[in-house]
């Protein structure tokens, strides 16, 4: 019986958890989140990602942008505006370009 029954849990367990991940910025009081977002959608557009509008919000392009932007530079790729995130896209070498870079 017991071998039926941890099976039967881990598969409840999948069906349980959100099909996304929670981004650790999500628990931020809104001027700090605010901050990261503008920050990621500021240099996001500098370089080639286009995040729209440099508003504070997180909306799909940002979002959409931000995963691009992830996967270009081989990094975990959640969609969240992270510091981690804003330090690769200041600071990493060389810097990564997305298709709307003006050149």
């Amino acid at each position: 019986m017991n071998r039926l029954l941890l099976p039967a849990l881990c598969g409840a367990m999948l069906l349980a958890t959100p099909a996304f991940a929670a981004c650790e910025t999500d628990n931020l009081p809104d001027e700090m989140r605010r901050a990261f977002i503008s920050g990621a959608q500021e240099a996001l557009n500098e370089h080639g990602f286009n995040a729209g509008t440099v508003d504070g919000k997180m909306g799909s392009r940002t979002r959409t942008a931000i995963r691009s932007y992830q996967r270009a530079a081989k990094l975990p790729v959640d969609g969240c505006a992270t510091q981690g995130l804003l330090d690769h896209l200041n600071f990493s070498q060389p810097k990564i370009y997305g298709p709307n870079k003006p050149r």
